[in-house]
């Protein structure tokens, strides 16, 4: 059943963007996957793992038990290794005697498609991220999603990480298993989500905001992270049903973005799997 959705809440603002053509989710494919490379023991033995992995090249100075079982899964999968004198350092990588080709990770455009082939139960849950620009932060992010049991984690394309190698390493490989789709506007996402039935919760500090064990996660939901800067942009948040907020009982007054999105998650997580 559609949830109405409720015309007094639409407020325009003049420094909101121009609205995008309403064709905002395309029903194309995600773009074909490219190669890049893949730094670190664990991060490559868990692409590895996943099928991910198309070429190996471990330093003849690396050895332990995490290169014997990259080294052994590898023969397994009939992935080539080779031997290799030394790396050179590349910048922002910690190398640890191992690079890997691996296939990218699919960014997919074709939202409305996954929707109509949701499950009813347990109860679907969305994660949308408003402008997650650290990639840490972001592989972080999809670590928690995986392991939450969410079923799709939306992004924008523009004041938006990319997913790169840090975001896989960051992810443990959470990158190739949480279905993510890039759109043009988060906002009018949104909104086409609550008319479909979607509750939609934004995490929002301040004295408006629910404690977020008070809220009953019980229904089909989306959950919109900010970032840390800028938080939920305020387009977003006239629109939603509901805002929640973690408590916090020291001297700082905020979280990580990841760090709360994993407390959220694991929270609507519990909801979803005992209404199974």
């Amino acid at each position: 059943m559609k949830k109405t959705f409720r015309p007094e809440k639409r407020i325009s603002a003049p420094h909101t963007r121009p609205r995008e053509n309403s064709a905002t989710v395309s029903e194309k494919p995600g773009p074909a996957h490219g190669l890049f490379h893949l730094y670190g023991r664990k991060p490559i033995l868990e692409a590895l793992q996943l099928d991910c992995v198309r070429e190996i090249e471990i330093s003849a100075r690396a050895h332990g038990t995490i290169i014997s079982d990259i080294t052994r899964l590898a023969a397994e999968k009939h992935i080539p290794v080779r031997r290799v004198e030394s790396f050179a350092e590349e910048e922002g990588h910690t190398i640890q005697g191992v690079r890997a080709s691996a296939v990218a990770p699919e960014v997919r455009h074709d939202l409305r498609r996954f929707l109509r082939a949701l499950p009813e139960t347990p109860l679907p849950l969305l994660l949308m991220l408003d402008g997650i620009t650290d990639p840490q932060n972001f592989g972080a992010i999809l670590r928690s999603a995986d392991g939450a049991g969410v079923n799709a984690v939306i992004i924008r394309e523009r004041r938006q990480s990319p997913i790169t190698d840090v975001v896989v390493k960051a992810s443990a490989g959470a990158a190739y298993t949480v279905p993510v789709f890039q759109v043009t506007n988060l906002h009018s996402i949104l909104r086409q989500l609550m008319e479909e039935g979607f509750w939609s919760v934004a995490a929002v500090g301040g004295p408006d905001s629910k404690l977020y064990t008070d809220y009953k996660w019980n229904a089909r939901c989306v959950l919109i992270i900010g970032s840390e800067g800028a938080g939920v942009s305020d387009l977003l948040q006239r629109d939603v049903d509901e805002r929640i907020s973690i408590p916090m009982y020291g001297k700082l007054n905020s979280l990580n973005a990841s760090v709360a999105a994993g407390i959220l998650l694991f929270e609507a997580a519990k909801y979803r799997n005992s209404a199974r």
